[in-house]
């Protein structure tokens, strides 16, 4: 099957052979592999692994908002923020998350507010993973 990542900015894969993916969405995660029924959902921010077809290593990139589809020619992923192993910068990461806790702590926040520190938290916390 044929994986597509686009952002705004960028295209990041463009009919890339896979043989399987994990997204992560609004509700956790979802595994697809071919022949998946067709779906959309909503991304959610995490973790996105998937293996080139002919090769067992896995390749991952933290990717939050967006939509997945899944049709049968494969997966379009359209991403707000994406982010891969080399554009990792440890210190920064662990400093976001820190000063985005403390906002979370000692402001008052609105809704908007609250959720994006909530996402910047685990988009810090995901690129540590990779």
């Amino acid at each position: 099957m044929k994986l597509n990542v686009l952002t705004p900015e960028k295209k990041v894969l463009v009919n890339q052979e896979i043989t399987e993916i994990t997204v992560p969405v609004q509700s956790g995660e979802r595994q697809i592999l071919p022949g998946h029924v067709p779906m959309i959902a909503s991304l959610g921010t995490g973790v996105l692994k998937y293996k080139i077809a002919g090769s067992d290593i896995q390749n991952k990139f933290v990717i939050s908002w967006g939509y997945c589809e899944v049709n049968p020619e494969g997966v379009n992923i359209l991403a707000e923020f994406i982010m891969s192993k080399e554009e990792v910068n440890e210190d920064s990461a662990r400093s976001n998350i820190v000063a985005n806790k403390i906002k979370l702590v000692n402001e008052i926040l609105t809704d908007a507010d609250y959720e994006i520190a909530l996402n910047e938290i685990q988009k810090s916390e995901s690129a540590l993973t990779l």
